[in-house]
């Protein structure tokens, strides 16, 4: 894959940006279960603004300033040990995101559960990365492909108006096409890949079982 369609797909699958497509999903699947009409809704939007905060602007903002203090090397963080710092901020970020929600009682379960795989998808993987680099692109996609299956399951494709079950084959080809950018940048090796994928996939489904 050429180097710029590769970096366009990077951006678009980043892991930071992975909470907000999950939560405008939830929202788009059932509305009602936020006890809002939609996302035009005031209480869905200042949902998604927080959530869009905490974990994407807050940690993108933090990971800017650590690199113009020095303290990593480039954005991409090819070091797996620059990686350190910015996974325990964004652990902490995107817990107290979590527990924040999980007090709401206007939220539902299963996005409280997705939450929750998001946390251990990120625990799961700073342990990972003290021994080898993870992708966390993967970690991201794997679980968004998780969640989205998830849904399929609990609403059966037919109750809503999305297609979820098309939805779903979208997710894990998208998921797919966003672990060939990361190969063709030279981030990641397979197994790198593999492993991410695991990792946020089985996250989730480990959070679904604590809350069913």
């Amino acid at each position: 894959m050429p180097k710029s369609p590769a970096l366009l797909l990077s951006g678009l699958f980043h892991p930071l940006l992975v909470p907000t497509y999950m939560f405008l999903l939830a929202v788009l699947v059932d509305p009602f279960a936020f006890g809002s009409g939609g996302l035009g809704d005031f209480r869905s939007l200042g949902t998604l603004l927080m959530i869009v905060l905490y974990t994407c602007i807050i940690p993108a903002i933090s990971v800017f300033i650590m690199l113009k203090l020095e303290m990593v090397n480039s954005i991409m963080m090819e070091d797996r040990m620059e990686r350190v710092g910015p996974l325990l901020l964004v652990m902490i970020l995107y817990f107290w995101v979590y527990y924040n929600l999980s007090q709401h009682n206007d939220t539902p379960r299963f996005f409280i559960a997705t939450l929750l795989g998001v946390v251990i998808a990120l625990a799961v993987a700073f342990v990972i990365n003290v021994v080898d680099k993870i992708s966390l692109h993967a970690v991201g996609m794997g679980g968004l492909a998780g969640m989205v299956l998830i849904l399929t399951g609990m609403y059966g494709g037919g109750a809503v108006a999305l297609p979820l079950p098309w939805v779903a084959l979208a997710t894990v080809v998208l998921a797919g096409v966003g672990g060939v950018a990361r190969l063709s940048l030279g981030q990641h090796d397979r197994p790198q890949l593999y492993g991410g994928y695991l990792v946020g996939f089985v996250a989730q489904w480990l959070a679904l079982k604590f809350y069913y």
